[in-house]
């Protein structure tokens, strides 16, 4: 095989942790409060998360065991790679790059409407209406702006990455954290309760837990940068401290959304709240100074929105940087800056397709949602039957192995293939036949022409479990 250039980077523990919990947390804990606590209440709102957490957290743990057997950038397709073949690993490697890059366009729209909230006097144009929501000037100006900054950062290499990632995420941890504190120090316990009670429009509360359960595949997605860097950790980084982190940034992401959804009905009535456009900035109202908190909120969304673009841009990067690797897109992809060492033409690809995908508008997001979700969670149900077979085939234990063994695996395997279910279904519970379903099928259909023009290239470049 011939002998491909490594990735730079020298990454350490701290920055592992900023790019797993900062591409976990994004917008959804302030944006869609309010949703959770119309379906579920506070109380079955952190039921849904506990279990999803839980859930997730096996299947970071199969993650972690596949990181520390195939420590080779690509994540979920050079873990498939080795377990499945080339022909099934490249549709994994193919759905993973759609739903990184699915995202990034996402948090270019998102940022956009924070912008315009901080600055709401800002001058605007209409140029067109597309899936029945404008599409306006400030919008792909701002989107475009934060496209190219991500850009940049990702060009000066991995190293770069990280730092700007752990600088957003830790003082935005800071700041967060400082807030949700002051609303449970200040609020009133006894606003959760009663704790169960009968939900608007006659349903059970189990069926809003039931949702964020299934949701948490979306909610709490993002562990996997962690082992996308797994080639550019700083040395003295083992494989075991990278499954720990790993696992310590779903924990972390869990209970940062059961925080937040406590200390937020904990200042208001939750009924009040679940009507709200915003639901967390009408919580931190009710701090003394709550109008200028209300601002230093949108703020610090504002960053965390940032760096779960950062996070996301990292692992598409690398994820086509594996395919590529392999033969199954072009070489010449894989050339790495003479000085950043980053895979430099990747990176201006996919800011051309960040760009592109902002013309969709806002009236995109949950196809890009749905989109992405359902990408990310049929990969979960290959990864975790992927330890199954890897295990068959390497005698070697590696360096970490998932607690509780093959009833944790298969635990994960289940609650992957639940979660898979519901992100294919939900489109379905909508009106008319779901677009999701034609993004996908044509992404499968140009995957399918890309395997066959490329299948002299990737079948000269088959894997060897000893590579290094």
């Amino acid at each position: 095989m011939a002998e491909r250039q490594r990735l730079a980077g020298r990454i350490g523990r701290f920055q592992l942790f900023a790019l797993g919990f900062g591409s976990i947390i994004g917008s959804a804990w302030v944006v869609i409060l309010s949703r959770w606590l119309a379906e579920a209440g506070p109380a079955g709102a952190v039921i849904g998360f506990l279990a999803g957490g839980v859930a997730v957290v096996c299947i970071g743990a199969c993650y972690a065991e596949l990181t520390a057997r195939v420590p080779r950038t690509g994540g979920d397709f050079t873990f498939a790679l080795e377990a499945f073949g080339p022909r099934l690993a490249f549709f994994v490697g193919w759905f993973t790059a759609l739903g990184w890059i699915s995202v990034t366009v996402f948090e270019g729209l998102a940022v956009a409407w924070v912008i315009e909230l901080l600055l709401p006097g800002l001058d605007d144009v209409v140029l067109y209406t597309l899936f029945d929501a404008p599409v306006t000037r400030n919008q792909l100006l701002i989107g475009t702006a934060g496209a190219l900054v991500m850009a940049i950062v990702n060009y000066l290499g991995g190293a770069a990455s990280a730092r700007f990632q752990g600088l957003l995420t830790y003082g935005f941890l800071a700041v967060a954290l400082a807030l949700l504190l002051a609303m449970a120090g200040r609020g009133d316990p006894t606003l959760l309760l009663p704790a169960f009670p009968a939900m608007p429009g006659g349903a059970p509360w189990w069926h809003g837990s039931l949702s964020i359960f299934a949701s948490c595949a979306f909610l709490l997605n993002g562990f996997q940068t962690i082992a996308q860097a797994v080639e550019e950790r700083a040395s003295g980084i083992s494989l075991r401290t990278i499954a720990r982190v790993m696992i310590a940034s779903i924990v972390a992401a869990a209970l940062f959304y059961c925080f937040a959804v406590t200390a937020a009905a904990m200042m208001k009535p939750w009924s009040e709240l679940a009507g709200a456009d915003l639901a967390m900035v009408q919580a931190v109202r009710g701090l003394p100074m709550g109008d200028t908190l209300a601002r230093v909120l949108l703020v610090i969304l504002l960053a965390s929105l940032l760096k779960t673009w950062n996070g996301v841009y990292f692992a598409g990067t690398r994820t086509l940087y594996g395919l590529a690797a392999r033969g199954f897109l072009p070489r010449g992809m894989t050339v790495l800056h003479s000085r950043f060492g980053s895979p430099y033409r990747i990176v201006l690809i996919i800011a051309v397709i960040n760009v592109a995908g902002l013309l969709l508008g806002r009236g995109a997001v949950g196809l890009l949602v749905d989109t992405s979700a359902t990408s990310v969670v049929i990969c979960f149900v290959l990864c975790c039957a992927a330890v199954f077979v890897l295990r068959r085939k390497q005698v070697q234990a590696p360096d970490f192995v998932v607690p509780g063994g093959r009833i944790v695996i298969g635990f994960a395997f289940l609650a992957a293939l639940t979660m898979a279910a519901s992100a294919l279904v939900t489109p379905l519970l909508r009106s008319g036949f779901p677009v999701e379903y034609i993004i996908l099928g044509g992404w499968a259909g140009l995957g399918a022409s890309t395997l066959v023009l490329r299948r002299k290239a990737y079948d000269d470049t088959r894997p060897r479990s000893q590579e290094p």
